[in-house]
C-alpha cells in the first residue's frame, strides 16, 4: 500500500491510529519495526520515527529503546462521581466514616468530587443541577433533613437525573426520586439494644429519640416491639425528642435519672450529656446501662459505649459499586434499596 507524497506523516498517523482503533494489533503486541513501517507504507524511516512519537505522546503506544514499539490502552479520562455531605470538615460524622469506605472502594479510571450542600434542599437541589450541567454522571448523596420536597420539586430532580446520571442515597431516602438507597434498620438495631438491656435486668428504659425521621420512625418502632415482647412499660415520660441544645436536653433527662436504670441515644447527644449523667451518682452499668446510637465518638464516654454500629463500611462500599456498575451499564432497571442490620457491640456501658 503505498501513501499519498503529500502530507505523508499525517496520513501514516491516521492510518496507524485507525488500525489501532480497529484492534489489527492487540494490546501489549509489538508493531512492526520501523523498517518494515518504511517499506509498507513506502516512506522513510525519518518519518516512521516521527508518527511512532505522536502516537506514543498519545499514549496509543509506547516506544522501548532497542526493543520497538507496543500496543498500549488508548487513554480515557477519569470518570466524576460527586459525593454530596452536609459537613466534610466534621471529623466526628458517620457521613465521614462512610465516605472513608466510598474512597477505599473506588475503582481505577474514577475520582471523587466532594460538595457540601449547607442541609438545604434549595442549595442541594442547585448542585445537583449544576453537577449534571457539568456532565457528572454519577452522585452519592445523603439529602438533608427536615424537609419533604413537592412532587414539582421530585418531578424536576427526575428530569434533571434522566437515564443517565446515576444517583444514590445514603442514611436518608427522598420518596419519588428515582435513587438507589443504603442506610441503617435502626428498627433491628434497637431491637438487639433492647435484647440485651432486658437480659440484664434492665427496664425503665430512658430513649432519646433520633435526629432524622426515618431513624425516629424506625426507632420507636423498634422501641414499642421490644416492650411488647419483654412485657415493659413503654412510658412516654422516658421517650424524648431529640434537642441539640445539650444543657435543655440535660435538663430533662437530669429530672429522670434517679428513676431508669438505662438509656439508649446518640452517641454524641451521650457524650455531650456526660456530665449531667456522672452528677446523678449512678453506677455504671449496675444501676444505669447506656447505649450510644452510631459507634462514633463511643469512646469518648468513660467508660466506652455499648454502641448501635451504624454500618458505615456497607453502605458506603454498596453505594458507590452501585452507582461504578450503573455508570458501566451493569445493572438494569429498578431501584437498588439495601436497609443494613447493625451490630451491636458490648462495651462497659
Amino acid at each position: 500500500m503505498s501513501v499519498s507524497s503529500t502530507n505523508k506523516a499525517n496520513h501514516l498517523h491516521d492510518l496507524l491510529k485507525q488500525d489501532l482503533a480497529g484492534n489489527k494489533y492487540a494490546r501489549g503486541e509489538k508493531l512492526p519495526s520501523v523498517r518494515d513501517l518504511s517499506t509498507m507504507y513506502n516512506v522513510n524511516k525519518s518519518t516512521v520515527v516521527t508518527v511512532l512519537a505522536k502516537l506514543a505522546s498519545e499514549g496509543l503506544i509506547k516506544t522501548e529503546a532497542g526493543k520497538g514499539a507496543f500496543v498500549l490502552e488508548p487513554k480515557t479520562e477519569p470518570k466524576q462521581i460527586a459525593v454530596l455531605l452536609f459537613d466534610v470538615q466534621s471529623p466526628m460524622r458517620v457521613d465521614t466514616e462512610i465516605l472513608g469506605h466510598i474512597q477505599k472502594n473506588i475503582k481505577e479510571g474514577y475520582f471523587l468530587s466532594l460538595h457540601d450542600t449547607s442541609q438545604n434542599y434549595k442549595v442541594f437541589e442547585k448542585k445537583i443541577a449544576d453537577l449534571v450541567a457539568g456532565g457528572v454522571k454519577g452522585i452519592v448523596a445523603i439529602p438533608p433533613k427536615f424537609y419533604t420536597p413537592t412532587k414539582s420539586e421530585v418531578d424536576y430532580m427526575n428530569d434533571l437525573l434522566g437515564d443517565s446520571v446515576s444517583l444514590a442515597f445514603i442514611v436518608r431516602n427522598i420518596d419519588g426520586i428515582a435513587a438507589d438507597y443504603f442506610s441503617m434498620d435502626l428498627n433491628k438495631g434497637i431491637q438487639k439494644a433492647m435484647t440485651y438491656l432486658h437480659s440484664i435486668g434492665k427496664k425503665q428504659i430512658c430513649l432519646i429519640k433520633h435526629d432524622s425521621q426515618k431513624f425516629i420512625d424506625e426507632e420507636l418502632a423498634g422501641f414499642e416491639q421490644s416492650c411488647r415482647k419483654y412485657g415493659l412499660e413503654m412510658n412516654p415520660k422516658y421517650v424524648f425528642d431529640h434537642d441539640e441544645n445539650a444543657e435543655r436536653m440535660g435538663s430533662k433527662l437530669g429530672a429522670v435519672l434517679h428513676e431508669i436504670d438505662a438509656i439508649i441515644g446518640s452517641d454524641h447527644l451521650l457524650c455531650s450529656l456526660q456530665g449531667i449523667i456522672r452528677g446523678a451518682g449512678r453506677q455504671i452499668p449496675d444501676q444505669l446501662s447506656i447505649v450510644g446510637i452510631n459507634n462514633v465518638v463511643a469512646h469518648y464516654f468513660s467508660p466506652p459505649l455499648t454502641s448501635i454500629c451504624f454500618p458505615v463500611e456497607q453502605i458506603g462500599l454498596h453505594a458507590v459499586q452501585t452507582v461504578m456498575a450503573r455508570m458501566e451499564g451493569a445493572i438494569g432497571a429498578g431501584k437498588v434499596v439495601r436497609n443494613f442490620v447493625p451490630d451491636l457491640i458490648i462495651r462497659e456501658t
